[in-house]
């Protein structure tokens, strides 16, 4: 491959946003060496060449240095087609809101998943559920957010449903549960396999041991699920 063209990610085992651009790049078919790093030890080289000191970014070539999960994956988009993302100007500015309205969502997750205040817990929960709930309206008599074709929407929502399938069998209840339209569609997105491949095969480990390690009120809510076996995996890193 042309050094010039040569694609490296960096990237944090746990980050949802991380796990976008995974998606994509597997969907893709896109060659790249990843380096995985660790957020609260971030080495030297990292913290001068990423802008905001955040994961991803994707470094190609040897000088340009891309990031932000949304930029990535529209430029890895835009270079092997056929493209999923929209030429329509409106509705792309559409999707690229979606982008946003993925990420709120997904940052919400995280706050409940690794929340150690009752009250704050539930008032997350809440939020999602009514983030959830327009969502569900999206998808009325469609397989996919705009329409029954895949597109670069729905590759951002892949993270959100990994998680919740992954609260599942610890929450009392169901996030989902009223939601019929979203739990098909969830299980179509999860069920792609860049969407399984495009995650670390320690993930759910990782996920499960901060749950119980920073003693969340999802570890106190249900902790015999915590110190039980272990989930399953698959995943394209493990090959």
């Amino acid at each position: 491959m042309d050094k010039r063209f040569k694609h490296t990610l960096v990237a944090f085992k746990i980050c949802p946003y991380c796990m976008k651009v995974l998606t994509i790049m597997c969907h893709k078919n896109v060659k790249f060496e990843i380096k995985f790093i660790e957020m609260h030890n971030k080495p030297d080289w990292f913290l001068k060449i990423s802008p905001l000191e955040k994961v991803p970014i994707l470094i190609i070539g040897e000088e340009v240095v891309l990031f932000e999960s949304a930029a990535i994956m529209e430029y890895i988009d835009e270079i092997t087609p056929p493209k999923l993302m929209s030429e329509d100007p409106i509705q792309k500015a559409l999707d690229r809101a979606k982008f946003e309205y993925s990420n709120e969502i997904i940052k919400s997750l995280y706050q409940l998943i690794f929340s150690t205040e009752q009250e704050k817990f539930v008032k997350i929960k809440e939020w999602i559920i009514k983030r959830l709930k327009q969502m569900e309206e999206w998808l009325k008599d469609k397989k996919y957010i705009n329409g029954n074709e895949l597109s670069l929407v729905d590759l951002n929502f892949v993270p959100v449903f990994v998680v919740l399938n992954m609260l599942k069998p610890i929450l009392l209840c169901d996030i989902l549960k009223d939601y019929k339209r979203l739990q098909n569609y969830g299980d179509s997105i999860t069920s792609l396999p860049c969407a399984k491949t495009g995650r670390v095969p320690d993930y759910e480990f990782l996920m499960i041991d901060g749950i119980k390690n920073q003693n969340t009120v999802l570890f106190r809510s249900n902790p015999c699920y915590f110190n039980g076996p272990k989930p399953s995996h698959c995943c394209f890193f493990s090959k």
